[in-house]
């Protein structure tokens, strides 16, 4: 049995659409507001009310509908007793829909440990707001292909196959939202639950077998997403690294970078542009080649900000870590942070030349704390930042 369903988000999500001062401070804190600004606070309430008032009739206990009906249970003229009950209702569902969120998490975390390592880190991450590119279909075979733009991992495409299916209900398409999930492992395989939005679906999959591929950004990806130039970006991506040309309707392997457009060589496939567009053999694929920019991916990680962390010769540490360069501001500064016994000395001699009035709240609350936590600050320096160390 299923803890996640859409019942239950339903549920939750209409414990929480209306929205009700706490306390009488906070009433009243708000009706000066509106006086002050003019505002009708009840036909502002009332108006709030009205455009929620069937879904709350649907999903809140009876002994609210008085208050719905009569428009009073969002404002200042709700008995006190009543405020209170919905408020200890409303936290109760509040609390019963992460129970079930908790409960789904800790049934994926029992069946990780029989997926491949492919699947099992995909699961590991977290797919919230994946979105749909591309669903491929046949009569035993799935394959969901997700933009991780707007998630929470470094991967930027992932594409799960669910080879001969057993079952499925619920109808998913493109540009969906991947919200929650909940993983089984089943006697016949793997059985996968996702509440999608946009529009809302309660996809439910069972098949014997879970495929995962994923790939990365390149490197360069950030300096050339906004402002494009094609054709001096793929100048700067390394074949080695195992590049893939994926869009909604196709994926293909780049084996070969070209100084003449259309710059890429794509496996047993031509890349080429006309009047009317960017052309993968028959199929358009975007109108010109700087759309083309999204569509490249590569096998392997490369950490856009890792240069971030190169080290700055200590002879060069002062200059950069006072100076307006801000690369070389925020190299020197990691410098010193991963090695603040070994370079106590030029730390604090830096430090009795800054003006902490000068510096942003991240100098002051984490590397002026970290020196003072790893014992190299001088009783000077700790007078000079000691409203710092107070916080």
């Amino acid at each position: 049995m299923w803890h996640l369903t859409m019942q239950d988000k339903k549920a939750y999500e209409n414990a929480m659409r209306l929205f009700i001062y706490e306390s009488d401070e906070e009433w009243t804190d708000y009706l000066a507001y509106a006086k002050e600004n003019d505002i009708d606070p009840y036909k502002e309430k009332k108006q709030e009310l009205d455009v929620i008032r069937d879904s709350l009739m649907n999903y809140l206990p009876l002994r609210f509908h008085t208050y719905i009906l009569d428009s009073t249970l969002n404002t200042p003229d709700v008995p006190k007793h009543v405020r209170e009950d919905f408020l200890g209702w409303r936290n109760e569902q509040e609390q019963l829909f992460e129970n079930i969120l908790d409960a789904a998490y800790e049934e994926k975390q029992k069946t990780l440990v029989y997926m491949k390592p492919k699947e099992r880190e995909v699961f590991e991450q977290s797919l919230h707001d994946a979105t749909i590119v591309s669903i491929q279909r046949n009569a035993t075979q799935v394959e969901l292909t997700f933009d991780m733009a707007g998630g929470f991992t470094a991967k930027s495409i992932i594409s799960l196959t669910f080879n001969k299916i057993l079952s499925e209900v619920g109808q998913v398409e493109p540009e969906q939202f991947y919200i929650y999930d909940e993983l089984r492992k089943t006697a016949n395989g793997m059985a996968l639950r996702v509440i999608f939005d946009c529009p809302e679906v309660e996809w439910t999959i069972e098949a014997a077998e879970l495929d995962a591929e994923f790939y990365y950004r390149p490197k360069t990806y950030s300096d050339f997403a906004e402002n494009g130039n094609f054709s001096t970006y793929v100048q700067t991506l390394q074949l080695e690294h195992g590049l893939i040309f994926i869009t909604p309707q196709l994926k293909k392997r780049v084996i070969g970078i070209q100084q003449h457009a259309p710059f890429l060589v794509l496996e047993n496939s031509n890349l080429y542009e006309n009047d009317r567009g960017v052309f993968v053999d028959t199929i358009c694929v975007a109108d010109k080649l700087d759309d083309c920019i999204h569509f490249l991916h590569t096998d392997t990680y490369e950490d856009p900000y890792a240069h971030f962390s190169e080290p700055v010769p200590i002879q060069d540490l002062e200059e950069a870590a006072l100076g307006t360069d801000l690369e070389l501001k925020v190299r020197a500064w990691n410098t010193m942070y991963a090695n603040p016994v070994q370079l106590a000395e030029k730390i604090n001699h830096i430090l009795m030349k800054m003006n902490p009035a000068q510096e942003d709240d991240m100098m002051r609350n984490v590397f002026i704390r970290h020196f003072y936590n790893e014992g190299i600050l001088t009783t000077e320096l700790q007078a000079k930042f000691k409203d710092i160390l107070a916080e």
